[in-house]
């Protein structure tokens, strides 16, 4: 017998070139944050990234193109979640800058009630994002189905999304982490805000390989 023979766990394992995956994550991380320019395309925008780096880590397509047409099949039934997202972050983002100037009323109670909510709320949707690539369906094809059907993955995502937040604790503290990471680079140098969504849909693709490995 040969005692070299490697498991097949090991066999099958992809290897990952670290400069490859950090070059590919700030691509897709640059792609991200235009597209997630009109906000209400941000959980499309998250959704196809973390996609797209999924598709890198298994060794499948992983072109631009390829996340635009993800990106794409994500936006149809994404509507009612990117408009609670786009109205979410104007209210955090208003809060904090009242908080700044001292203009908010009970200020040391709403100012750590908004942080603890966008955390959450932060969470919640990365989770989201990335439980919408395991719901193949007319969702994903192009132009095909109603926006009913559409929009049943995104409902199953939120599903998963609520459930694994608090099952899988552990993912969920470390998206907190990537969070406030994130946090930090853009405090010390605005300019680094241009690489958060990278970060963010690496985090968030870790922590779903994690969970689906446990």
């Amino acid at each position: 017998m040969d005692s070299a023979k490697p498991a097949s766990g090991e066999k099958d394992r992809i290897p990952v070139n670290g400069f490859a995956l950090f070059s590919e994550t700030m691509l897709a991380g640059l792609v991200v944050l235009a597209l997630s320019i009109p906000l209400v395309t941000i959980p499309a925008a998250y959704a196809a990234g973390i996609a797209h780096l999924e598709r890198h880590l298994s060794g499948r397509d992983d072109s631009v193109r390829s996340l635009w047409t993800t990106f794409r099949a994500a936006l149809r039934g994404s509507w009612r979640l990117g408009i609670t997202t786009a109205a979410a972050a104007v209210v955090i983002i208003l809060n904090l800058l009242l908080a700044t100037v001292g203009q908010l009323p009970g200020n040391t109670v709403v100012l750590p009630a908004t942080l603890i909510l966008a955390a959450t709320g932060a969470v919640l949707l990365l989770r989201t994002t990335a439980a919408w690539s395991d719901f193949p369906g007319p969702a994903k094809g192009a132009g095909t189905g109603s926006a009913k059907t559409a929009a049943v993955p995104w409902a199953h995502a939120w599903n998963i999304a609520t459930s694994l937040s608090l099952r899988d604790w552990t993912g969920s503290l470390l998206l907190v982490a990537a969070l406030l990471a994130a946090v930090v680079f853009v405090w010390m140098l605005v300019a680094l805000f241009v690489v958060v969504p990278g970060m963010l849909i690496l985090a968030a693709a870790a922590v779903k390989m994690r969970a689906t490995r446990a």
